[in-house]
Protein backbone atom coordinates (compact mmCIF):
# COMPACT_ATOMS: atom_id res chain seq x y z
CA UNK A 1 0.00 0.00 0.00
CA UNK A 2 1.41 3.19 -0.99
CA UNK A 3 1.08 6.57 1.31
CA UNK A 4 0.88 10.47 -0.14
CA UNK A 5 4.77 10.47 -0.51
CA UNK A 6 5.34 7.41 -2.73
CA UNK A 7 2.21 8.38 -5.11
CA UNK A 8 3.76 12.10 -5.42
CA UNK A 9 6.95 10.64 -6.16
CA UNK A 10 5.34 7.63 -9.04
CA UNK A 11 3.73 10.97 -10.36
CA UNK A 12 6.98 12.85 -10.60
CA UNK A 13 8.79 10.04 -11.94
CA UNK A 14 6.26 9.17 -14.72
CA UNK A 15 7.12 13.02 -15.76
CA UNK A 16 4.95 14.33 -18.44
CA UNK A 17 2.01 16.70 -19.01
CA UNK A 18 -0.27 13.86 -18.23
CA UNK A 19 1.57 11.97 -15.77
CA UNK A 20 -1.28 12.91 -13.03
CA UNK A 21 -3.59 11.23 -15.25
CA UNK A 22 -1.41 8.22 -16.07
CA UNK A 23 -0.39 6.94 -12.35
CA UNK A 24 -4.23 7.29 -12.14
CA UNK A 25 -5.43 5.33 -14.31
CA UNK A 26 -2.69 2.55 -13.07
CA UNK A 27 -4.37 2.58 -9.89
CA UNK A 28 -7.68 1.71 -11.88
CA UNK A 29 -6.02 -0.71 -13.33
CA UNK A 30 -4.69 -2.22 -10.47
CA UNK A 31 -8.29 -2.47 -8.84
CA UNK A 32 -9.60 -4.09 -11.95
CA UNK A 33 -7.19 -6.46 -12.50
CA UNK A 34 -7.80 -7.64 -8.81
CA UNK A 35 -12.19 -7.15 -8.71
CA UNK A 36 -12.52 -8.52 -12.89
CA UNK A 37 -15.58 -5.54 -13.16
CA UNK A 38 -15.67 -2.28 -14.78
CA UNK A 39 -15.12 0.30 -12.28
CA UNK A 40 -16.14 4.44 -12.75
CA UNK A 41 -14.86 7.20 -9.75
CA UNK A 42 -17.09 9.27 -8.94
CA UNK A 43 -14.94 12.23 -6.64
CA UNK A 44 -14.91 15.48 -5.59
CA UNK A 45 -11.89 17.70 -4.21
CA UNK A 46 -13.53 17.56 -0.49
CA UNK A 47 -12.01 19.27 1.59
CA UNK A 48 -10.97 21.72 -1.06
CA UNK A 49 -7.55 22.06 -1.63
CA UNK A 50 -7.62 25.81 -2.64
CA UNK A 51 -10.27 28.30 -1.39
CA UNK A 52 -10.86 29.48 -5.22
CA UNK A 53 -12.56 25.97 -5.98
CA UNK A 54 -14.33 26.46 -2.85
CA UNK A 55 -16.21 29.59 -3.38
CA UNK A 56 -16.25 28.41 -7.40
CA UNK A 57 -16.45 24.80 -8.02
CA UNK A 58 -19.54 22.70 -7.20
CA UNK A 59 -18.66 19.76 -5.62
CA UNK A 60 -22.18 18.73 -4.10
CA UNK A 61 -23.84 16.02 -5.95
CA UNK A 62 -26.28 18.10 -8.41
CA UNK A 63 -28.28 17.31 -11.93
CA UNK A 64 -25.28 17.99 -13.85
CA UNK A 65 -23.75 15.29 -12.63
CA UNK A 66 -25.75 12.82 -14.63
CA UNK A 67 -24.28 13.76 -17.72
CA UNK A 68 -20.40 12.58 -15.69
CA UNK A 69 -22.05 9.51 -14.75
CA UNK A 70 -23.58 9.05 -18.44
CA UNK A 71 -20.01 9.80 -20.12
CA UNK A 72 -18.16 6.98 -18.17
CA UNK A 73 -21.35 4.21 -17.72
CA UNK A 74 -22.38 4.45 -21.49
CA UNK A 75 -19.43 2.38 -22.97
CA UNK A 76 -19.06 -0.24 -19.72
CA UNK A 77 -19.61 -3.78 -20.26
CA UNK A 78 -21.92 -4.97 -17.87
CA UNK A 79 -23.48 -7.05 -15.39
CA UNK A 80 -20.90 -5.61 -12.51
CA UNK A 81 -20.18 -2.32 -11.57
CA UNK A 82 -17.86 -1.14 -8.96
CA UNK A 83 -18.31 3.18 -7.93
CA UNK A 84 -15.41 4.63 -6.16
CA UNK A 85 -17.38 7.41 -4.01
CA UNK A 86 -15.90 10.42 -2.47
CA UNK A 87 -18.59 13.27 -1.96
CA UNK A 88 -19.54 15.37 0.81
CA UNK A 89 -23.17 14.91 -0.39
CA UNK A 90 -25.64 16.82 -2.05
CA UNK A 91 -28.99 16.83 -3.74
CA UNK A 92 -30.87 13.97 -2.89
CA UNK A 93 -33.08 14.56 -5.80
CA UNK A 94 -30.15 14.30 -8.38
CA UNK A 95 -28.62 11.25 -6.27
CA UNK A 96 -31.97 9.39 -7.50
CA UNK A 97 -31.45 10.73 -10.77
CA UNK A 98 -28.00 9.45 -10.75
CA UNK A 99 -29.08 5.91 -9.16
CA UNK A 100 -31.99 5.08 -11.55
CA UNK A 101 -28.95 5.68 -14.36
CA UNK A 102 -26.74 3.32 -13.19
CA UNK A 103 -29.28 0.58 -12.19
CA UNK A 104 -30.45 0.82 -15.58
CA UNK A 105 -27.14 -0.27 -16.69
CA UNK A 106 -26.20 -2.38 -14.26
CA UNK A 107 -27.68 -5.44 -12.60
CA UNK A 108 -25.21 -6.04 -9.36
CA UNK A 109 -22.97 -2.52 -8.04
CA UNK A 110 -20.86 -1.85 -5.38
CA UNK A 111 -20.22 1.33 -3.76
CA UNK A 112 -17.05 1.39 -2.54
CA UNK A 113 -16.09 3.88 -0.32
CA UNK A 114 -11.92 4.87 0.65
CA UNK A 115 -12.66 7.77 3.02
CA UNK A 116 -16.25 9.42 2.82
CA UNK A 117 -19.70 9.53 1.41
CA UNK A 118 -21.83 11.38 3.32
CA UNK A 119 -25.58 12.71 3.57
CA UNK A 120 -26.82 12.50 0.00
CA UNK A 121 -23.59 10.25 -0.85
CA UNK A 122 -24.61 7.66 1.98
CA UNK A 123 -27.95 7.67 0.31
CA UNK A 124 -26.61 6.87 -3.18
CA UNK A 125 -24.38 4.48 -1.59
CA UNK A 126 -27.53 2.00 0.17
CA UNK A 127 -28.39 1.69 -3.88
CA UNK A 128 -25.46 -0.72 -4.01
CA UNK A 129 -25.76 -4.41 -3.82
CA UNK A 130 -23.17 -4.14 -1.16
CA UNK A 131 -20.51 -1.01 0.31
CA UNK A 132 -16.56 -2.12 0.46
CA UNK A 133 -15.04 -0.23 3.45
CA UNK A 134 -12.23 -0.10 5.82
CA UNK A 135 -11.67 1.42 9.33
CA UNK A 136 -10.65 4.71 7.35
CA UNK A 137 -14.29 4.68 5.92
CA UNK A 138 -17.18 7.06 6.81
CA UNK A 139 -20.54 7.23 5.82
CA UNK A 140 -22.84 9.39 7.54
CA UNK A 141 -26.50 10.50 8.50
CA UNK A 142 -28.59 11.30 5.64
CA UNK A 143 -31.06 13.71 7.83
CA UNK A 144 -32.11 16.76 5.11
CA UNK A 145 -30.24 20.41 5.86
CA UNK A 146 -32.38 22.86 4.89
CA UNK A 147 -30.72 26.45 3.83
CA UNK A 148 -31.11 29.77 5.48
CA UNK A 149 -29.22 32.75 3.71
CA UNK A 150 -28.37 35.65 5.13
CA UNK A 151 -26.92 37.95 2.24
CA UNK A 152 -25.07 35.75 0.14
CA UNK A 153 -24.09 33.65 3.15
CA UNK A 154 -26.12 29.72 3.41
CA UNK A 155 -26.28 28.48 6.79
CA UNK A 156 -27.53 24.60 6.80
CA UNK A 157 -29.90 23.57 9.65
CA UNK A 158 -31.01 20.04 9.91
CA UNK A 159 -34.87 19.76 9.29
CA UNK A 160 -35.95 18.02 12.37
CA UNK A 161 -33.98 20.35 14.50
CA UNK A 162 -36.25 22.89 13.22
CA UNK A 163 -39.44 20.93 13.51
CA UNK A 164 -38.15 20.16 17.19
CA UNK A 165 -37.50 24.03 17.75
CA UNK A 166 -40.69 25.32 16.51
CA UNK A 167 -42.68 22.58 18.96
CA UNK A 168 -40.41 23.87 21.74
CA UNK A 169 -41.60 27.42 20.77
CA UNK A 170 -45.35 26.36 20.89
CA UNK A 171 -44.81 24.89 24.71
CA UNK A 172 -43.60 27.81 25.48
CA UNK A 173 -45.54 30.19 24.13
CA UNK A 174 -49.01 28.50 25.21
CA UNK A 175 -47.03 28.35 29.10
CA UNK A 176 -46.21 31.59 28.87
CA UNK A 177 -47.33 34.14 26.33
CA UNK A 178 -44.92 36.97 27.66
CA UNK A 179 -42.50 34.82 26.08
CA UNK A 180 -43.48 35.12 22.69
CA UNK A 181 -41.11 38.40 21.85
CA UNK A 182 -37.96 36.43 22.61
CA UNK A 183 -38.84 33.96 19.90
CA UNK A 184 -40.15 36.43 17.59
CA UNK A 185 -37.02 36.80 15.55
CA UNK A 186 -36.34 32.94 15.24
CA UNK A 187 -39.75 32.68 14.01
CA UNK A 188 -39.66 34.98 11.53
CA UNK A 189 -36.84 32.65 9.49
CA UNK A 190 -39.74 30.35 8.98
CA UNK A 191 -41.40 30.29 5.29
CA UNK A 192 -45.16 29.75 5.57
CA UNK A 193 -44.35 25.89 3.70
CA UNK A 194 -41.08 25.20 6.09
CA UNK A 195 -42.04 22.67 8.62
CA UNK A 196 -44.12 20.49 5.66
CA UNK A 197 -40.74 21.01 3.30
CA UNK A 198 -39.30 19.55 6.93
CA UNK A 199 -41.10 16.61 6.61
CA UNK A 200 -41.22 16.23 2.99
CA UNK A 201 -37.43 16.33 2.55
CA UNK A 202 -37.04 14.09 5.31
CA UNK A 203 -39.72 11.44 4.17
CA UNK A 204 -37.44 11.43 1.00
CA UNK A 205 -34.62 10.82 2.33
CA UNK A 206 -36.37 7.67 4.36
CA UNK A 207 -37.91 6.66 0.97
CA UNK A 208 -34.98 6.41 -1.19
CA UNK A 209 -32.94 4.24 1.46
CA UNK A 210 -35.86 2.27 1.85
CA UNK A 211 -36.76 1.58 -1.55
CA UNK A 212 -33.47 0.97 -2.71
CA UNK A 213 -32.07 -1.42 0.33
CA UNK A 214 -35.23 -3.44 -0.44
CA UNK A 215 -35.01 -3.30 -4.34
CA UNK A 216 -31.01 -4.25 -4.22
CA UNK A 217 -28.91 -5.00 -1.30
CA UNK A 218 -32.25 -6.87 0.37
CA UNK A 219 -33.70 -8.92 -2.54
CA UNK A 220 -35.28 -11.91 -1.91
CA UNK A 221 -34.53 -11.57 2.01
CA UNK A 222 -37.96 -12.39 3.72
CA UNK A 223 -36.78 -9.57 5.73
CA UNK A 224 -35.45 -7.25 3.59
CA UNK A 225 -38.54 -4.53 3.85
CA UNK A 226 -38.10 -4.70 8.03
CA UNK A 227 -34.15 -4.29 7.54
CA UNK A 228 -34.49 -1.66 5.10
CA UNK A 229 -37.28 0.33 7.46
CA UNK A 230 -34.98 0.12 10.29
CA UNK A 231 -31.74 1.13 8.35
CA UNK A 232 -33.96 4.21 6.32
CA UNK A 233 -35.68 5.08 9.46
CA UNK A 234 -32.03 5.11 11.92
CA UNK A 235 -29.55 7.14 9.22
CA UNK A 236 -32.86 9.80 9.03
CA UNK A 237 -33.27 10.64 12.36
CA UNK A 238 -31.32 13.64 13.32
CA UNK A 239 -31.43 12.74 16.87
CA UNK A 240 -29.02 9.68 16.66
CA UNK A 241 -26.14 11.87 15.55
CA UNK A 242 -26.52 15.43 16.78
CA UNK A 243 -24.66 16.37 14.15
CA UNK A 244 -24.93 15.98 10.22
CA UNK A 245 -20.99 15.46 9.83
CA UNK A 246 -21.18 13.02 12.80
CA UNK A 247 -18.54 9.88 11.85
CA UNK A 248 -20.82 6.30 10.93
CA UNK A 249 -18.29 3.46 10.55
CA UNK A 250 -18.14 -0.04 9.16
CA UNK A 251 -18.82 -1.81 12.55
CA UNK A 252 -22.09 0.24 13.35
CA UNK A 253 -23.22 -0.13 9.81
CA UNK A 254 -22.87 -4.16 10.09
CA UNK A 255 -25.16 -4.10 13.04
CA UNK A 256 -27.83 -2.63 11.34
CA UNK A 257 -27.52 -4.82 9.28
CA UNK A 258 -25.85 -3.23 5.67
CA UNK A 259 -23.98 -5.83 3.21
CA UNK A 260 -20.51 -4.53 4.38
CA UNK A 261 -17.21 -5.93 2.79
CA UNK A 262 -14.55 -5.23 5.50
CA UNK A 263 -12.11 -4.53 2.78
CA UNK A 264 -9.39 -5.54 5.43
CA UNK A 265 -10.26 -8.94 4.80
CA UNK A 266 -8.85 -8.28 1.06
CA UNK A 267 -5.68 -6.99 1.68
CA UNK A 268 -4.13 -6.47 -1.79
CA UNK A 269 -7.98 -4.62 -2.68
CA UNK A 270 -8.01 -2.28 -0.02
CA UNK A 271 -4.06 -1.46 -0.92
CA UNK A 272 -5.29 -1.13 -4.69
CA UNK A 273 -8.11 1.16 -3.58
CA UNK A 274 -5.81 3.41 -1.37
CA UNK A 275 -3.46 3.93 -3.66
CA UNK A 276 -6.27 5.15 -6.30
CA UNK A 277 -7.79 7.51 -3.52
CA UNK A 278 -4.23 8.86 -3.27
CA UNK A 279 -3.79 9.26 -6.81
CA UNK A 280 -6.95 11.20 -7.37
CA UNK A 281 -6.42 13.72 -4.20
CA UNK A 282 -3.07 14.31 -5.53
CA UNK A 283 -4.83 14.73 -8.89
CA UNK A 284 -7.11 17.79 -7.26
CA UNK A 285 -3.99 18.91 -5.26
CA UNK A 286 -2.13 19.39 -8.07
CA UNK A 287 -4.56 20.68 -10.53
CA UNK A 288 -7.79 22.91 -11.03
CA UNK A 289 -9.48 19.71 -11.11
CA UNK A 290 -12.80 19.95 -8.28
CA UNK A 291 -14.60 16.99 -9.53
CA UNK A 292 -13.97 13.74 -11.72
CA UNK A 293 -16.18 11.11 -13.38
CA UNK A 294 -13.56 8.39 -14.68
CA UNK A 295 -13.73 4.97 -15.62
CA UNK A 296 -11.81 1.99 -16.68
CA UNK A 297 -12.16 2.41 -19.85
CA UNK A 298 -9.67 5.16 -20.02
CA UNK A 299 -12.39 7.55 -20.31
CA UNK A 300 -13.31 10.58 -18.35
CA UNK A 301 -14.90 14.11 -17.45
CA UNK A 302 -13.26 16.30 -15.40
CA UNK A 303 -14.62 19.46 -14.13
CA UNK A 304 -11.69 22.28 -13.11
CA UNK A 305 -10.78 25.72 -12.71
CA UNK A 306 -8.11 27.45 -14.58
CA UNK A 307 -5.46 27.85 -11.92
CA UNK A 308 -1.60 28.48 -11.76
CA UNK A 309 0.36 25.52 -10.19
CA UNK A 310 4.31 25.69 -9.72
CA UNK A 311 7.01 23.53 -8.12
CA UNK A 312 6.86 20.12 -7.59
CA UNK A 313 4.01 17.85 -7.01
CA UNK A 314 2.49 19.01 -3.47
CA UNK A 315 1.88 17.57 -0.35
CA UNK A 316 -0.55 17.62 1.62
CA UNK A 317 0.94 19.96 4.21
CA UNK A 318 1.49 22.19 1.21
CA UNK A 319 -1.75 23.05 0.71
CA UNK A 320 -1.72 26.89 -0.53
CA UNK A 321 -2.16 29.75 1.94
CA UNK A 322 -5.91 30.90 2.33
CA UNK A 323 -6.15 34.99 1.56
CA UNK A 324 -6.02 37.25 4.37
CA UNK A 325 -9.08 38.98 2.50
CA UNK A 326 -12.46 37.17 1.23
CA UNK A 327 -11.94 36.56 -2.65
CA UNK A 328 -14.97 38.07 -4.79
CA UNK A 329 -15.60 35.68 -7.08
CA UNK A 330 -17.85 37.86 -9.10
CA UNK A 331 -14.98 40.67 -9.54
CA UNK A 332 -12.29 38.13 -10.48
CA UNK A 333 -13.75 34.51 -11.05
CA UNK A 334 -11.57 32.33 -13.39
CA UNK A 335 -13.28 30.15 -15.84
CA UNK A 336 -14.48 26.91 -15.61
CA UNK A 337 -14.01 24.63 -17.81
CA UNK A 338 -14.65 20.64 -18.64
CA UNK A 339 -12.04 18.71 -20.37
CA UNK A 340 -13.28 15.04 -21.63
CA UNK A 341 -10.40 12.01 -21.94
CA UNK A 342 -10.83 9.27 -23.88
CA UNK A 343 -8.81 6.31 -25.07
Amino acid sequence: MGNWESIANEVIATGGLNALDVVRRRKIADVVAITNRSLIIYAVDSPVSNPIKGQIGDISISLTDKDGFDEVTRNLPGPNLDVVLHTPGGSAEATESVVELLRARFDDIRFIVPNMAKSAGTIMAMAGNQILMDERSELGPTDPQMLFYSGQQARPSPAQAIKDQFEQAQQDINGDPARLPGWVPILQAYGPSLLAECDNHIELAKELVRTWLEKYMFAGDADGSTKSRIIADYLADHKNFLSHGRRLGMGKLIDLGVNILNMNTQPALRDAVWDLYLATSITFLNSGAYKSFENSNNEALIRQIQMQFEGNVNQPQSLPTPPQTPINPLASRPPRSERKRGK
